[in-house]
């Protein structure tokens, strides 16, 4: 037990020191300034924050993506904000710009890049992964596929065929005859048995 509380507490500790522990008062959350309206120096609204720019190198905040126009989110067009022209005051509650709400609306809109697919990421390669590369053509290699109609048609043996004269016995034939068919009592007690219908 006592090596097991000691083994919990080293491990507490080295995390201590791998993690932060508590907010600074000098430091804001995404979730505050996501959504939060911009200001131009007149106090007329621009529009909301719906994303960030984060330099990948550096980890510095690059831009605040703001929506603008358009009623109800609807028409928008994205206009990026650098961050650094941007004025934040008390925890995101008032986000201030130089920009004017004229310039916001004749602003060119912000081109976005797509996301790279992971470096190791064998299905974008069909040629790295056979079994991700498309079916061979077999009218190439001189074979045909039946149609998928036939591949179902095939009995599965011989419970499955049909009788000679071509005539197929309903299903529902199996199971017609009473079950007290099967020995049935004349009246002077003797038993008679009857094969069931097959």
């Amino acid at each position: 037990m006592a090596t097991e509380d000691a083994d919990e507490a080293a491990a507490a500790a080295s995390a201590a020191e791998k993690v932060e522990v508590q907010q600074a008062e000098n430091e804001w959350r995404i979730d505050w300034i996501t959504g939060a309206s911009v200001t131009s120096p007149d106090g007329t609204d621009i529009g909301s924050i719906s994303d960030l720019i984060v330099d990948g190198d550096t980890g510095e905040m690059k831009a605040a993506i703001i929506g603008v126009g358009g009623f109800l989110g609807i028409g928008q067009k994205q206009i990026a904000l650098p961050w650094a022209d941007l004025t934040i005051n008390s925890d995101a509650q008032e986000i201030t710009s130089d920009l004017t709400r004229e310039e916001a609306e004749a602003a060119p809109e912000y081109v976005f890049r797509d996301q790279e697919a992971p470096a190791g990421d064998m299905m974008s390669d069909p040629a790295a992964n056979p079994a991700a590369a498309p079916a061979a053509d077999p009218m190439a290699t001189g074979t045909a596929t039946p149609p998928a109609d036939t591949m179902a048609t095939e009995p599965a043996g011989d419970m499955a065929a049909e009788p000679a004269d071509g005539m197929a016995e309903p299903a529902d034939t199996m199971a017609t005859e009473p079950a007290d068919t099967m020995a049935t009592e004349p009246a002077d007690g003797t038993t008679t048995e009857t094969a069931p219908a097959n």
